[in-house]
């Protein structure tokens, strides 16, 4: 009962926050998100402002406009993407939590690129219900995780953009690789799927900017190891090369990444 209560309020404070985001001003808003952002800050002894700054523009996606979001967005690097594409294989858009990364999917999505993401279920299906639909709204497939590979292969193989997030430890086939010089268990579907189908991986994130707006940064595509390895090696091999190229995207805004979670957790019970 205690469980089914908070997820109530937690529904109806995000609800709230909507409505609030609707009648405010984006500046005013992203100065009232940032300001809770530090009494978040004041409680915890942790930085939440940049992160509550980014709170504020994904739940603007909910009814936000595809123009506004096309506005609110540059890009750099964008020839990667394109020129990966035009091969045909499709692509892994290699990322993690960093910035306002709904409002990536979203963006990639309003410029007329095919996007699918893959996710994990949520415990409340309200807000997972809130959050596909936000995301069919700008034209983003949701794939859950683990419910259908076919989904994400038949997706790359259309030569679409799947999204994938390889930067938490989750319960899922992973292994250890040095993440901030700190091993930490890191999945290896993206560099699997990416292998296995010949899609391309194409790191890429988004930070906001000190003005409020955001910044896309895409990387080139990671070479792929030699086919004479073993598949095995071969996967390993290239997941070190993602814990490499999302550790980069990190480290240009760190304290717009969800630090808070307990990326390590698993090291922590090994050693």
């Amino acid at each position: 009962m205690k469980r089914k209560i908070r997820r109530w309020v937690a529904y109806l404070f995000i609800q709230a926050l909507i409505l609030f985001t609707r009648l405010m001003p984006r500046q005013r808003g992203l100065a009232f998100f940032a300001f809770l952002g530090g009494v978040a800050h004041r409680s915890y002894r942790k930085d939440f402002i940049a992160l509550a700054r980014n709170a504020y523009d994904a739940l603007r996606l909910i009814y936000l406009p595809k123009g506004k979001i096309l506005r609110l967005c540059a890009v750099e690097g964008e020839e990667h993407l394109a020129g990966a594409l035009r091969s045909g294989r499709g692509i892994i858009g290699l990322t993690g939590h960093i910035g306002c990364w709904e409002l990536l999917a979203a963006y990639f999505s309003s410029k007329g690129y095919p996007v699918s993401v893959i996710y994990r279920d949520m415990k409340d299906e309200r807000l997972e219900s809130l959050l596909v639909g936000m995301r069919r709204r700008h034209g983003v497939t949701s794939i859950p995780r683990g419910a259908s590979a076919l989904s994400a292969y038949k997706a790359l193989k259309r030569g679409e953009i799947l999204a994938m997030l390889i930067d938490q430890d989750i319960d899922v086939d992973g292994l250890f690789v040095p993440f901030f010089g700190v091993p930490a268990h890191t999945p290896r579907g993206a560099a699997a799927f990416a292998l296995r189908s010949g899609a391309a991986i194409v790191p890429l994130a988004i930070h906001m900017q000190p003005d409020g707006s955001h910044r896309v940064t895409v990387l080139p595509e990671l070479e792929k190891p030699s086919a004479d390895l073993p598949e095995g090696e071969r996967i390993d091999e290239l997941t070190r090369s993602c814990a490499r190229a999302v550790e980069g995207l990190i480290r240009i805004y760190p304290q717009q990444w969800v630090w808070f979670h307990d990326r390590w957790r698993k090291g922590e019970q090994v050693s």
